[in-house]
């Protein structure tokens, strides 16, 4: 089995954090997010990955280069132009060999189990498998209509509200057999959702929907995107959290820094070199990237800071995400907001919650 996954995208829902880091490669908890992906295929026995590219592509080869770090082997499809999802599947079909492929979209925190999805597939006799997942918001997905046997009766990519009459939605995750993608377009924009799927279903195919039964997350908006850190540190997934714990819910990088008057509530990961100064306080749900500093006084909660992101002295610090290189001033007070990398924030300055929660929401 080979995993295709899809990662070209701009990533502009989940801006400004993604002005300068493709989204498959910002921090989740002090890594970058496609470690996650990467991990989920190889303890499910998939070693063989292409990664589908456009965006900053060459910023992924430096990264992950031929995966043998993770035990694994991935090469890479780049696309000279956007090709839409079924395109960029198209696009790697040398790689493929002929044979079924598991496709994967580039934004999907899961845990899922792909051996379960994988058999029930091949049990199914389906050309493709759909996976779905149960969310409040339908609308900004595709909704998958099944009927009790699981057998996709019908596809609607995106719709309004006065169309979500469920809300199963698209989990992003595909089963595909070889012929489907060898009637694929060749050269142009395709997308898998709102043509192939649509015309699969018209022409009868056996499409199966296989409804997830681990954690699900689409991270590609800032509201998302704290929330996986949020539930990765309050273990409602389960992955590896980097760092050696030293305490209840404390783990940190090497050479760390605390004051014996600092005080960590956890959860709170903690980077390489992190320091945490003097009657400063960090926790509850906090992650620090490597090279921060919080400093004398300030506090900080329910956040995630990249690397090298500075807190100044008496800062207050609720339920942001700081790029890296974000340096707060003195005695400023942030909440619910998402900042640019390498921002100053002058000191003394506060952002009123409710003016500020629309960035996080």
């Amino acid at each position: 089995m080979k995993a295709v996954v899809l990662a070209g995208g701009r990533g502009t829902r989940l801006r400004p954090l993604t002005h300068d880091t493709p989204k498959g490669l910002v921090p989740m908890v002090t890594r970058p997010f496609i470690e996650y992906q990467i991990e989920l295929l190889r303890t499910h026995g998939i070693h063989r990955i292409v990664l589908c590219l456009n965006y900053m592509a060459s910023e992924f080869s430096k990264l992950v280069q031929d995966g043998s770090k993770w035990g694994v082997s991935v090469e890479y499809a780049v696309e000279e132009t956007p090709l839409g999802t079924a395109g960029a599947i198209k696009n790697c079909e040398a790689f493929l060999g002929g044979e079924r492929a598991l496709v994967l979209n580039g934004d999907i925190l899961t845990d899922i189990d792909l051996a379960r999805l994988l058999a029930e597939h091949e049990e199914s006799g389906s050309v493709v498998t759909i996976t779905t997942a149960t969310v409040d918001d339908p609308a900004a997905y595709g909704l998958v209509l099944a009927d009790r046997e699981g057998r996709v009766t019908g596809f609607l990519e995106k719709p309004g509200w006065d169309e979500a009459a469920v809300n199963t939605i698209n989990a992003g995750i595909y089963v595909i057999e070889p012929s489907v993608i060898a009637a694929l377009p060749q050269g142009r924009e395709v997308s898998f959702e709102r043509e192939v799927i649509p015309a699969l279903l018209a022409k009868g195919a056996a499409v199966r929907a296989h409804s997830t039964h681990g954690y699900w997350l689409d991270i590609g908006t800032p509201r998302n995107y704290l929330k996986a850190h949020m539930d990765v540190l309050d273990g409602r997934i389960d992955v590896m959290i980097p760092g050696r714990k030293v305490g209840r819910g404390i783990w940190t990088g090497k050479n760390p820094a605390v004051h014996r008057t600092a005080r960590l509530t956890g959860p709170v990961v903690m980077g390489h070199h992190v320091s945490v100064q003097a009657r400063a306080h960090v926790g509850p749900r906090v992650v620090l990237g490597h090279g921060c500093t919080v400093a004398e006084g300030a506090q900080v909660s329910e956040s995630v800071l990249h690397e090298n992101v500075h807190v100044g002295k008496g800062a207050r610090v609720r339920r942001c995400v700081l790029a890296a290189g974000v340096r707060v001033g003195d005695a400023c007070c942030l909440d619910s907001m998402i900042v640019a990398s390498s921002s100053s924030i002058g000191a003394w300055t506060c952002v009123d919650p409710g003016l500020a929660a629309p960035l996080l929401e």
